[in-house]
């Protein structure tokens, strides 16, 4: 295996303790620094397109399908330590990119446990069962976990790092009462109108997560999160792996705005 994750044993009662009330954990020391190479080089030999919306951010679609590296480290033990005990039930692997971001790419908020899901006209949700959780018996049981894995250093507000609402994993009320959290690329919302920067004075709980190469951090999706804005020059390099319970179909963005009953969206 070329990139042999670093650690390997099960998640401790205290990281469960923290993912459950933080919404993730942060794993120093993933990968080593020989994998990160190995990973960096693999993500630039394949081929990628340029992500709408702002700033400058390159996505390689498929990581696990183009790359046999990849496919071995999503499906190694070290991961299913991660991975088992949040999700508790035969899982399978939904999605899994790596992101390319260099100055001014943005990532806006979006998900939340509490949010409001637009879809099929003037139709709403109050709530998105794809990133539910809950807890029975001593036991997480997580609809949507990703494993991102940094290969690249992200030390500073300007490198772009993951940012959160503090408790959003768990929120019963929106922060975005309008549901115009929409899409995470760009400044402006689907409605037009500018979002606030993502600065404390703003977002009062928001939070921000730096790492180092060779960190992971595990996500519940149900976090409203996104990333700074990138003003510091370099690349940012992070690989995104996607679990959830076996029944549920590989992610695709919905599509609002489709008649066909074969497609997302349709209501």
């Amino acid at each position: 295996m070329l990139i042999p994750p670093s650690q390997t044993q099960p998640m401790s009662t205290r990281e469960l303790y923290l993912f459950d009330t933080m919404g993730l954990l942060r794993i120093p020391g993933f990968l080593s620094p020989d994998a990160v190479e190995v990973c960096r080089g693999e993500v630039r030999r394949l081929s990628s397109t340029a992500a709408l919306g702002d700033g400058e951010k390159e996505k390689v679609e498929d990581l696990v399908g183009n790359s046999a590296h990849f496919a071995e480290l999503a499906a190694s033990e070290a991961v299913r330590a991660l991975v088992e005990p949040l999700v508790n039930q035969p899982y399978r692997l939904i999605e899994s990119y790596a992101l390319r971001r260099t100055r001014q790419s943005v990532f806006y908020l979006h998900n939340g446990s509490g949010e409001v899901l637009h879809y099929a006209g003037d139709r709403v949700a109050r709530r998105n069962m794809s990133y539910m959780h809950t807890f029975h018996d001593g036991k997480l049981y997580c609809m949507f976990v990703k494993v991102l894995i940094y290969l690249s250093d992200v030390l500073s507000d300007d490198d772009g790092p993951f940012c959160y609402l503090q408790g959003s994993h768990k929120a019963n009320f929106a922060w975005f009462p309008d549901g115009d959290s929409g899409s995470p690329n760009a400044w402006v919302s689907e409605t037009g109108n500018p979002r606030a920067a993502l600065t404390r004075e703003n977002f009062p709980s928001l939070e921000f997560v730096r790492a180092r190469a060779g960190d992971a951090l595990v996500i519940n999706e149900a976090l409203l999160h996104g990333s700074l804005q990138k003003a510091s020059g370099g690349e940012r390099i992070l690989t995104a792996l996607g679990f959830a319970p076996s029944f549920v179909t590989d992610w695709k963005r919905l599509d609002p705005r489709s008649d066909d009953i074969q497609r997302l969206g349709h209501y």
